[in-house]
Order: structure tokens, then C-alpha cells, then sequence
């Protein structure tokens, strides 16, 4: 009779436990960064040089200022800490989540890649009224691909806004 509760109690404390957590996330509750990093597939193991932009534009998404940070490399990675460091890790996970809820959508292509360890990609962000591009150098180290710098921003206008009806008139 005992083998029979013992089921039942670890499903109601299963059931209990879920429940509890549903309602911390619920009220925005979140992991520590490195807790989820544990959990996470491999972040940092980005096999194209495209892996590492898209990464870097998920984790600025989620605001998630550890990955962020992590795909940069080099002088660049040091300036992105000061910034975080002067703003504040909460004000720049919202800066970042902010500026990538800005953009309609993002194009990554090769510019060019000379070697198999430095690459240069043409990234194009999409907006309701204009196009903005940047060319993101990277460079392979251990394994891993990081950015190393970003060249200014080029807008280009747009002839017909981004989610405009098209009709047959």
C-alpha cells in the first residue's frame, strides 16, 4: 500500500513545483544568466561567421547582456563593457531589447571571406520607412567566431514602406 502513495505524492510535489514556477516567471521571475547558459545548446560554439550575427541579435533581443557581450572580441568587446558599465546592466539589457524591437527584420549575407579564419558581413535591418546597413567584421579564434568591429550605418530609402498592401490598380 506504501509502493502506491509514493507515486502520488511525487507527482502532486511534480505538480506543485510547476506550478510555482509558472507563477514566479509569471511575475518576472527569471534564471540566473548562468544558470540558463548551462542549460542553453552551445551559444558560443556558432559554426558560420552568420551564427555569430544572429546570436548577437537573439541575445540583444532577449536582452540577454552576457551573450550579447560574449559574441564581441577585442577593443570592441571592451567598449561594449564600459558602456554596460556607465548605463548599468539593467538599462542596457532594455537599451538592447528596445533596439532590436526596432527593426522589421534583418538580412546577413557575405561580403567576403578572404580566409577561413576572418570574415566580412553585410548586414541589412529592415524598417517600416527605410533600410540601414553595416558591414560586421569577424575574425575565428579557438574555434569560435567573433566580431571585432562594425563599420558606420548607410540608410537607404525605401520606395514602398515595409508591410504596405499591394494591390492590382
Amino acid at each position: 500500500m506504501k509502493r502506491l502513495k509514493s507515486p502520488a505524492v511525487l507527482t502532486a510535489l511534480f505538480i506543485a513545483i510547476l506550478f510555482a514556477l509558472v507563477f514566479l516567471r509569471s511575475h518576472g521571475w527569471r534564471l540566473p544568466t548562468q544558470v540558463s547558459s548551462f542549460f542553453a545548446h552551445s551559444p558560443n560554439k556558432a559554426k558560420t561567421p552568420e551564427d555569430t550575427v544572429y546570436g548577437m541579435l537573439d541575445a540583444a533581443r532577449a536582452g540577454d547582456t552576457a551573450l550579447y557581450v560574449d559574441t564581441f572580441a577585442g577593443p570592441l568587446h571592451q567598449q561594449i563593457l564600459q558602456v554596460m558599465r556607465e548605463s548599468g546592466k539593467s538599462q542596457f539589457s532594455s537599451y538592447l531589447a528596445t533596439q532590436s524591437g526596432s527593426f522589421q527584420s534583418v538580412a546577413v549575407s557575405v561580403a567576403d571571406q578572404a580566409s577561413d579564419v576572418e570574415a566580412r558581413l553585410r548586414v541589412e535591418y529592415v524598417y517600416k520607412n527605410r533600410n540601414e546597413v553595416q558591414t560586421f567584421h569577424l575574425k575565428k579564434d579557438s574555434g569560435r567566431w567573433s566580431i571585432i568591429g562594425i563599420s558606420g550605418t548607410d540608410q537607404i530609402k525605401t520606395l514602398i514602406p515595409y508591410g504596405t498592401a499591394v494591390t492590382d490598380d
